[in-house]
């Protein structure tokens, strides 16, 4: 149960407020705002349900970020954007690749995020600029997409072909000789506007406010490209296909080293990755979406996407145990010379019918997806060598590598929902879900439930209550680094299972979108490595287990006629619960307390200003808690000047400014080993920087 007093209070607050809002606050039925967007809000989302919901019925937590606020804050990545969730928190950035976890809990870079609602191969810098909205799904989410943590999913939404000409470009440019340039044109192709496509191409190219030990600074380019066309087969069957491709040439910063009081070794703008790192992605996308009316009651969805990803990773790996507290002594650095092959194949087919029966209303979702997965590596190591902390690395020799296959397997799922209305004020949602993963001949299966009670006091408010469960395979037993008793042991699925109460209101004439929940998530069956007493052998267990409880608020929208939010805030009591090793610690980079709140005011018809506050409470930087990252406050703010040229045509000027006031904090990321007394790959956070954009908008 919940036994903390701060979180006793959150609770009250999440589950009043709404309600306390809808008795004082007057609805004023004249409020409308011309020309200045939605206010951030979001009636709707497409991943919660597979199916046509709105955010009342949906039992469950969904922060929506869509294109306006990623236009205003100039987003260029994925962490950029889901700053706006105080849900979700950062962590390290090592291998040029984004991590974040959700609730508290690790979001996997193969079971953590979609694409449109597909699962996603996400090691990589996730291409921003095709997107026009980027969905955060709290909670276990197995039913509709199979294995995953228990603290949610993060779907991201491509932008689509648009029925009347548009054209949007774009220039960037910011500190650091950060430089964006971006075309986005959609529209019809044929008078009758059956046929429509949207083109989008960013080239970018940006530095470092850090540098390497011989003085020479990261270099990053990178090509983002991407190609969506929507087909009126007929009135009934639209037919939509795509094609897009990010590639990334660039330097490596794995992060930076600190001791353990959190003071930085030869300052924070230090990079300790050899001047010659480099990783090179080459990511494409291809697929299709087909979308039918088959009768008055049933309709259906299917789709296909394969995702090639090729990986160039020539790196150092830097180690500290020479290195002395002053800066003096040696690093060492070895490295190696990589090359990764990922393909990511995914298949779904939905069946759905809205219909009455027994005099009540059925949302039925039947349906099945598919994941197909393969990876193969080449690799060759470097000699480690001995070098003073501001030594110029020679260059490695660079050998061919020959590709070995490393791990294939393919996961089918076969899952029900209803969604069942049984008058105004009431509905049930329940499904059921069954899962078979085969890899090297050996099968894994699982059956995930769940269930939702809606209450609708009101037309334009929800109470609800859910419970909800995920799985994550663990697979076989496996002797590697320790000798294992049970080795060949096929381990069950990690299982996490959630008890949620919340409640959502539309509020000021449909305006404004406030929303919050409690939560408590239980995630067991954790694999655990035990050393048999009196031999150099281990046992694998699954003792291990997680508990997380929490409290979430979140509102979006209009609060005045000029003035528009989009604001959350999450408490979190997070511990492992059960470890041999890490019992009664709490997750790394996951905060007691975040908040985020991004708005914007129209100062006049032409000119908006953006304020943004980010509040994130002391992390522990490593899973033995061995040391803290102090909390911090970051201000953000934007101004955007708008002239319109003729009814078509406007163009914008904007200037965004990220850490305003230059705070000094420590972002995600952090290890510690037991050869040496510092901190390992945590991520700097960036002091004062600047973007300066001009946008022409057809």
């Amino acid at each position: 149960m919940f036994t903390k007093s701060q979180l006793a209070l959150v609770i009250g607050a999440v589950l009043a407020a709404p309600a306390v809002m809808a008795e004082t606050v007057q609805t004023d039925e004249q409020m409308v705002v011309e020309g200045r967007g939605y206010g951030y809000k979001a009636d709707s989302n497409a991943t919660a349900m597979r199916m046509e919901a709105t955010q009342l019925e949906t039992p469950g937590q969904v922060t929506v970020i869509d294109e306006q606020i990623i236009d205003e804050q100039r987003a260029s990545t994925l962490g950029e954007v889901l700053k706006n969730d105080a849900s979700v928190s950062a962590g390290g950035t090592s291998r040029n690749r984004e991590r974040f976890s959700l609730r508290g809990f690790e979001v996997d870079s193969s079971t953590g995020f979609l694409r449109n609602g597909q699962q996603h191969w996400s090691h990589y810098r996730q291409p921003v600029e095709l997107l026009e909205r980027v969905e955060v799904l709290k909670g276990p989410s197995s039913l509709l997409y199979g294995s995953s943590a228990p603290g949610g999913l993060i779907n991201m939404v491509s932008k689509k072909p648009t029925y009347d000409t548009q054209i949007q470009v774009s220039q960037d440019i910011g500190s650091n000789n950060h430089s964006r340039t971006t075309v986005d044109v959609s529209g019809s192709l044929n008078d009758a506007q059956t046929l429509r496509a949207r083109t989008v191409i960013s080239k970018e190219s940006y530095s470092s406010w850090r540098e390497y030990g011989d003085g020479s600074k990261p270099q990053t380019d990178r090509l983002v490209a991407g190609i969506f066309v929507d087909y009126d087969v007929t009135e009934d069957v639209m037919l939509s296909v795509y094609y897009d491709k990010t590639k990334d040439e660039g330097s490596v910063d794995s992060g930076s080293l600190y001791t353990l009081d959190g003071k930085p070794v030869i300052g924070d703008d230090r990079i300790w990755d050899a001047q010659w790192s480099k990783i090179d992605n080459d990511v494409e996308n291809i697929g299709f979406d087909v979308n039918a009316i088959l009768t008055d009651v049933w309709s259906v969805k299917t789709g296909f996407n394969y995702q090639d990803f090729e990986r160039l990773d020539v790196e150092s790996y830097p180690s500290f145990g020479k290195l002395n507290p002053d800066g003096s002594g040696t690093v060492t650095q070895g490295g190696n010379h990589r090359q990764d092959k990922w393909r990511f194949k995914t298949a779904y087919i939905d069946l759905l019918a809205d219909t009455e029966l027994a005099g009540m209303q059925h949302q039925f979702l039947i349906g099945s997806n598919w994941l197909g997965y393969s990876y193969d590596r080449g690799m060759h190591k470097f000699a480690s060598g001995e070098y003073a902390p501001d030594a110029t690395i020679p260059v490695q020799d660079v050998a061919n590598v020959t590709m070995k296959q490393m791990s294939r397997y393919d996961t089918w799922g076969f899952y029900a929902q209803d969604l069942l209305t049984i008058n105004e004020q009431w509905q049930v949602l329940a499904g059921l879900r069954f899962d078979r993963k085969v890899e090297e001949g050996v099968a894994e299966e699982n059956i995930s439930p769940k269930l939702g009670i809606i209450f609708h006091p009101v037309d334009n408010g929800s109470i609800y209550a859910s419970y909800s469960e995920s799985f994550e395979p663990q697979g076989q037993v496996a002797n590697g680094s320790r000798e294992y008793t049970n080795d060949g042991a096929l381990l069950d699925a990690a299982v996490g299972t959630s008890y949620e109460i919340g409640t959502k209101w539309e509020l000021f004439d449909n305006a404004l979108f406030v929303s919050g929940a409690v939560f408590d998530i239980t995630q067991d069956n954790i694999a655990l490595d035990v050393e048999n007493s009196g031999s150099n052998d281990w046992t694998k267990t699954q003792g291990g287990q997680q508990k997380h409880r929490g409290a979430e608020l979140a509102l979006q929208g209009f609060v005045t006629e000029r003035i528009s939010l989009s604001g959350t805030a999450m408490y979190l009591d997070a511990e492992i619960t059960n470890h041999e090793t890490y019992a009664g610690n709490r997750p790394v980079d996951v905060p007691e307390f975040a908040a985020s709140v991004w708005s914007s005011y129209a100062a006049t018809n032409a000119v908006d200003v953006n304020l943004g506050v980010i509040y994130e409470g002391s992390r522990y930087g490593d899973a033995s808690n061995t040391f803290k990252k102090d909390g911090y406050t970051r201000v953000d703010m934007g101004v955007a000047y708008t002239y319109q040229y003729d009814a078509d045509l406007d163009v914008v000027a904007r200037l965004t400014v990220e850490n305003l006031f230059d705070t000094d904090y420590l972002a995600g990321g952090g290890t510690t080993s037991g050869k040496h007394q510092y901190a390992e790959d945590v991520t700097v956070g960036e002091g004062r920087n600047y973007m300066a954009t001009l946008q022409v908008k057809y």
